[in-house]
């Protein structure tokens, strides 16, 4: 081959090689376009998911922090009751108000006109904080004329308490206010007060504005007429755009909505300075009042993964076009791999960070739990081997029943943590609903063995403690039995072990029952206590637990609890821990009820005898002199079970009898209704959803609804073949 014909070859491999560089880019090019379009669409579905969950977690955010101002109202209303005949303690109790509430900005009581002769016409203490100090004074009633304003009738009239509309503070214009206002009664049960509290809105605003999904994201909160209530930092955003986003909102015809979902709306927007696109996310809360909660974003942070994308996209083709040598590849793979541990590490110990929140978030915090109840001492502990781990326990009450659990999942760390996190929630949702611990058993047992490849098994203690009886029903997966303190007697709880949760998922679970005595402690604790190790490999034991139990038979439930973690503490020294420590102590402490009043009737099931109840009903209501609307609802809440006793507790053409018995104090007034039927919990039925409309909503569940709704408590038991229903009012 000559010169000429090398050089025609060359100049050949030289146009083959630059077609081929092309090409490549060419391909390359069209694969990130690809690419980047279908990581947009992705971006923007993930960004509506994602920021309607966001929605919901401040809902919710907001909801508990106005339920919370609501509650401590609701703390302070008997207070406020008792003081009514004496006007010039209400000043003491407007402080107190604003002391004990450090995101109180004020506090005041409008009295009715002429309530208190003696004061004038118009009397309102107030109570408002200034800086440090808190001023308690007399408002000038002849300036300010609170019965000219709207909310003060609209409050006494309708005999009900709502959130006012923001405005700013009359003595410092940057401040805005929001005000709760809550009707008072007097013993006569008369509207005789407005109580107002006024709530700073930047308050609200920290509580909206922590932990934004984007760093340039903020959230509006707007009351239901467009206004304002509160925003971001004044530092963080301009006012102006905060105020364009506000009247973008109230007028949402200016730009097209992006969503047809119904579950948020979505508008664009363009920043007039910059030209920066974003996105406005709101929807209407109506959890405590219509307010309406926005979030504001922009496409820089949206969408700045996918520039990334695009920058490494071009940077890979001018790469392959300029053909990088081998030792470059070997280094672009050294950076490639050690960007994978970088990226592996960071999310193993983010996993370990959120399984140790979800454990620990998911265990009671509040103790005591139930602090207007005497007839409980509850108190629980989990203490963690290491960052996460697999026990869990919970309680709560509902319908006058007790329920608690206490579970050890196997496996460590955060497979078990996972599987933790299932079990409880699982436990919650079904027992919101179900109080036969069998089948609560069952039911969490058939969810865990689905798809469980992993052969993880659970195991598990159910307890329903009956407060007004004390009847225990409970179902055992194999987990330790609890232990029963009588006086200083200390013996197992006859549980049956049953396989654990997750193994069989037809397995049939025992339903076992106990007669829980007063003053009866109940001791739970998952293997973390007895088989806890010293540095020689010795295990706590039994023999050394029922011992430290009894030395603490008459201490509380938090005291004895907190003995057992320290002597374990000290057993174990050094020693690593080998399990977590989860223990949970339940004393049942019933107190008797003195009735001043006991009458009783007996019926047919036949609905005709309905006007014969009413009669009873009546009769009990007149003689304890109840005032409306009291009467009513109770004769409403009465009727309804006894009708549907009648109706559903025999079967058809079968004659029976219902019993109703009233018991009655200067507090409360019982009803216990009792009939030999087939047995029916009402209590396990399903709230019905209002929500819904009445061709969507399921049949049944609105006549125990009803009952909950006009009546304080409701308790079922079936004991001696009998039905036996009690619904309480306070009085």
């Amino acid at each position: 081959m000559n010169k000429s014909q090398n050089s025609r070859w060359k100049a050949l491999g030289a146009k083959t090689s630059v077609a081929i560089l092309i090409t490549a880019a060419l391909l390359m090019m069209m694969l990130s376009a690809v690419q980047s379009y279908f990581a947009r669409q992705q971006i923007c579905a993930n960004l509506e998911l994602n920021t309607e969950k966001e929605l919901v977690i401040k809902t919710q955010k907001i909801k508990y922090s106005l339920e919370s101002v609501e509650s401590a109202l609701q703390n302070h209303l008997y207070d406020i009751e008792q003081s009514l005949p004496y006007p010039d303690s209400l000043f003491s109790v407007t402080r107190r108000i604003v002391e004990q509430n450090p995101n109180f900005d004020g506090c005041c009581i409008a009295m009715i006109p002429d309530y208190y002769p003696e004061k004038g016409r118009l009397f309102q203490p107030c109570s408002y904080r200034n800086g440090q100090t808190i001023d308690t004074y007399m408002y000038d009633v002849e300036k300010y004329d609170y019965t000219q304003i709207d909310y003060f009738y609209f409050a006494v009239d309708n005999d009900t308490a709502y959130w006012s509309e923001p405005y700013r503070d009359p003595d410092d214009s940057l401040v805005t206010l929001v005000t709760y206002n809550f009707p008072v009664h007097d013993q006569n049960n008369r509207v005789v007060a407005i109580l107002g509290v006024d709530i700073n809105t930047e308050w609200l605003g920290y509580v909206l504005n922590s932990h934004d999904q984007y760093l340039s994201s903020y959230e509006l909160l707007l009351s239901g007429k467009g206004r304002l209530i509160c925003g971001p930092d004044a530092a963080d955003v301009k006012h102006q755009e905060v105020k364009e986003m506000v009247e973008m909102i109230n007028d949402t015809t200016l730009e097209r909505s992006l969503s047809q979902s119904g579950r948020c709306t979505i508008l664009t927007f363009i920043d007039k300075e910059d030209g920066e696109k974003g996105y406005v996310f709101y929807k209407t809360s109506h959890l405590i009042a219509p307010w309406q909660i926005a979030i504001i974003c922009y496409d820089d942070e949206v969408f700045a993964p996918l520039k990334k994308m695009r920058r490494r996209n071009i940077l890979l083709t001018l790469l392959g076009m300029l053909i990088l040598s081998f030792i470059i590849m070997r280094s672009a793979r050294s950076i490639y791999k050690l960007r994978d541990a970088n990226a592996e590490k960071e999310r193993i110990d983010s996993e370990l960070m959120i399984a140790k929140n979800i454990q620990m978030n998911m265990l009671p915090k509040t103790y005591p739990p139930f602090p207007d109840r005497n007839d409980l001492d509850i108190y629980g502990s989990l203490v963690p081997a290491k960052m996460v781990g697999g026990d869990l326990y919970d309680f709560f009450i509902r319908d006058e029943k007790l329920y608690f659990c206490i579970g050890d999942v196997s496996g460590k760390s955060v497979p078990a943590a996972l599987v933790m996190a299932v079990t409880h929630s699982l436990f919650l949702s079904i027992s919101s609903h179900e109080s036969n611990p069998a089948r609560i058993m069952q039911s969490i047992n058939e969810s865990l063995c689905h798809s469980n490849e992993s052969n993880m098994f659970v195991t598990f203690f159910i307890g329903v403690l009956d407060l007004p009886t004390g009847i225990m029903r409970y179902c055992n997966a194999g987990h330790n039995p609890p232990l029963i303190v009588k006086g200083d007697s200390v013996e197992f709880l006859p549980a049956k072990a049953n396989l654990p949760m997750g193994v069989i998922d037809d397995k049939d679970y025992l339903l076992q029952q106990e007669t829980v005595e007063p003053e009866t402690m109940i001791v739970l604790y998952t293997d973390g206590l007895t088989e806890a190790k010293n540095m020689k490999r010795k295990q706590f034991g039994v023999e050394r637990t029922f011992k430290d139990v009894k030395e603490c038979h008459d201490a509380t439930a938090k005291q004895l609890i907190e003995s057992i973690t320290k002597k374990v503490n000290a057993f174990v020294g050094e020693a690593e821990p080998s399990d977590d420590l989860t223990l949970l102590a339940i004393r049942y402490t019933p107190k008797e009820e003195s009735w001043t009043l006991s009458r009783s009737i007996t019926l047919e099931n036949d609905v005709s005898q309905v006007t014969e109840l009413n009669r009873f009903v009546q009769s009990v209501t007149e003689e304890l002199q109840l005032g409306k609307p009291l009467p009513k609802q109770i004769k409403l809440a009465v009727e309804e079970v006894v009708v549907n006793i009648m109706e559903y507790a025999y079967m058809p053409d079968t004659k029976g009898i219902v019993k109703v018995e009233a018991l009655a104090n200067d507090k409360l007034l019982r009803f216990i209704l009792t009939d030999s039927g087939r047995p029916f919990d009402p209590t396990s039925i399903s709230r019905a959803d209002t929500t819904l409309t009445v061709e969507d909503r399921p049949i049944g569940g609105l006549g125990i609804l009803l009952v909950r709704n006009l009546m304080d408590s409701i308790n079922y038991e079936r004991a001696n073949g009998q039905n036996i229903l009690r619904i309480e009012k306070k009085i």
